[in-house]
């Protein structure tokens, strides 16, 4: 069984953290990514790296996605 890594970043006066390299790096971020931060029932908080799709695609159905959306 792999060995879970806990990392606790502090939070700045503006609510800003900086996510540790090895996270960034496990998730392939990049200066101006996004991500998806979603909280689960029992309290748990998942980050997740956002994959956007730009306005200029179209969805499987043939209709056109908003600005951006997250998946």
């Amino acid at each position: 069984m792999a060995q879970k890594k806990i990392f606790a970043p502090k939070m700045g006066p503006k609510g800003q953290m900086t996510l540790p390299k090895e996270i960034r790096t496990a998730l392939e971020m990049e200066e101006g990514d996004r991500l998806l931060l979603k909280i689960e029932d029992d309290g748990k908080v998942v980050l997740e790296k956002a994959i956007i799709i730009p306005a200029s695609k179209k969805d499987e159905f043939g209709e056109a996605t908003e600005t951006w959306s997250f998946l």
